[in-house]
């Protein structure tokens, strides 16, 4: 148990709790945290680009995929169980852990010997993956009130973003000095030190008084849901929406998720407590994250073809014009963090998200076959700027209205939220673009190069000796199947824009959850929405 602060009256509220000051070289504390998110991101996109190289020495060209597919599925997998882990038996303890599967499954990667070999500890790397993002926000949320959270949960973003825009760079820059298991391995001396600096910096922080009970049908309930709309949402990008298996995949989800729920209603302990959505500005934060990852990086997905094709820029060229959506998102993010934590209003953050993205949505889908490059980059900046404005937002403002045992689980929900979001919003624009591209390429182009252009064989570096009308068809068949895309993101948007308009005014309050008068639930708002009800703090 921690002492009261000194100066701090001793009678408060039953249940409040104390304002805590940072732990002492909290600074280094902050770089840990911010190495492991840093790392988590890295891992992502850094094996694109040693993907030739991997693929000559391990063969199997036809699982490469898997290498993405297995570190995403159990990263998603990971994210709600580290959450649940870590308000049940301590933040410490559950981050070194993610931090050491992380690890080991890093040396295992890096040590494979054939691509089945590096799959499967992918999978396990992924597993510490998801850990480390959640757990590094969950910290956050143990030791700071909101809006004094907000501050640094902007800073996190940014570096997120950074990072997973630097993967594919620092993964070439590896490859070609030192090989492709480098890309591995450099994993170990940066998770080393950020380990070091948990075990040393971290409190213990807060866990259940009593012996934990952890709900393992539920827990295994979630995990095989969430396997199987990550692997449907997979397999309908390659193979459609028709294929046998996706629709196996879909009727497995709907009976996982309604034996999920029967489960979590019963549960004396379950990993996603169902009262958290009880209260609407929960709600709302959640499925505002899963929509703007859902439109925002399912268009992103396809923003490459369409600046290859349509507007004829080159692969580096391509990479250069997305430059300013990133920066215009980190720095959108980091801005937004600071002013909450000055003002503590945080609702009109995801309003003028959902709403610029929007615009740049429709804006992108109006004629984008006579678009240039540069009107690309700035809608980019636009839409990249909207989503920054949300991006933490929706994670601190599930966090402040949940009680402080079940900060690992409103972290990881949002978390687990947008990354199914991602995955849905590439696989069904994907389809949308694969279906509106037949159409076009039938319609303007001659017989073989629909073929090659619906085939994905066609290539944009290599049109110099094409008649310009043929070429300038094909820019238009693009053009026009990827304007169905942005067109498609409008209305997921405005929906997200509806839902944010339906947050309440609230302030967060400079205290953490429970930390005053108020109806339980609160969690730091000045009024509540009905939510969970707040438990005394555990200290």
């Amino acid at each position: 148990m921690t002492g009261p602060s000194p100066g701090r009256p001793q009678g408060r509220a039953p249940g409040a709790a104390p304002e805590r000051p940072l732990p002492p070289r909290f600074p280094l504390l902050l770089a840990a945290l911010l190495l492991t998110s840093a790392m988590s991101m890295l891992d992502q996109s850094i094996v694109a680009t040693a993907g030739p190289r991997l693929t000559a020495e391990l063969g199997a060209l036809e699982l490469y995929s898997w290498t993405f597919t297995a570190y995403m599925l159990t990263f998603s997998v990971a994210m709600p169980i580290y959450g649940k882990l870590g308000d049940l038996f301590g933040r410490r303890t559950v981050y070194m852990s993610a931090v050491v599967i992380f690890l080991v499954g890093s040396a295992a990667c890096g040590a494979a010997d054939s691509m089945g070999e590096l799959i499967a500890y992918r999978a396990l790397q992924g597993l510490g993956g998801g850990g480390l993002q959640v757990s590094a926000f969950a910290v956050l949320g143990d030791l700071m009130a909101p809006r004094q959270r907000a501050k640094y949960q902007g800073f996190f973003a940014g570096v997120m973003v950074l990072a997973n825009l630097a993967g594919p760079l620092a993964g070439g820059v590896l490859t070609d000095q030192f090989g492709w298991r480098w890309i591995f391995y450099v994993n170990i001396p940066l998770g080393l030190l950020a380990l070091a600096g948990i075990r040393l910096l971290l409190p213990a922080g807060p866990r259940a008084a009593a012996r934990p009970r952890v709900d393992y049908p539920g827990t295994a309930l979630l995990t095989l849901l969430i396997a199987a709309l990550v692997l449907a949402t997979d397999f309908a990008g390659r193979e459609g929406w028709s294929d046998p298996l996706v629709l196996g995949l879909g009727a497995a989800a709907v009976v996982l998720a309604i034996a999920w729920v029967l489960r979590e209603r019963k549960a004396p302990e379950p990993i996603v407590p169902l009262a958290l959505f009880g209260n609407r500005t929960f709600t709302i934060c959640v499925t505002v994250a899963f929509a703007v990852s859902f439109a925002f990086f399912g268009c992103v997905n396809f923003v490459p073809l369409f600046l290859q094709t349509v507007t004829g820029a080159s692969a580096s060229q391509t990479g250069l014009l997305f430059l300013p959506a990133m920066i215009g998102m980190a720095v959108a993010t980091v801005v937004a963090g600071q002013i909450i934590g000055r003002t503590g209003r945080y609702k009109w953050f995801p309003v003028a998200s959902t709403a610029l993205a929007a615009v740049a949505a429709l804006l992108m889908s109006l004629d984008p076959a006579t678009m240039d490059a540069a009107t690309v980059a700035l809608l980019l900046a636009v839409m990249g700027v909207g989503v920054g404005l949300s991006s933490q937002v929706t994670t601190l403002v599930a966090q402040s209205t949940a009680p402080r045992e079940h900060m690992g689980v409103s972290t990881s929900t949002v978390g687990l939220a947008r990354n199914l979001g991602t995955a849905f919003g590439a696989t069904v624009f994907g389809s949308l673009l694969n279906a509106r591209l037949a159409t076009e390429a039938t319609r303007l182009l001659p017989a073989d190069t629909a073929r090659s252009v619906t085939a994905g064989t066609w290539d944009p570096s290599k049109t110099s000796g094409l008649p310009a009308q043929t070429v300038s068809q094909v820019a238009e068949a693009y053009g026009n199947a990827l304007g169905t895309v942005f067109l498609s993101a409008v209305p997921v948007l405005v929906i997200g824009l509806i839902l944010s308009l339906m947050l309440k005014n609230e302030k967060l309050e400079p205290r953490g959850p429970g930390a005053g008068p108020g109806k339980p639930g609160e969690a730091g708002a000045r009024s509540g929405d009905g939510g969970a009800e707040s438990a005394p703090s555990r200290t």
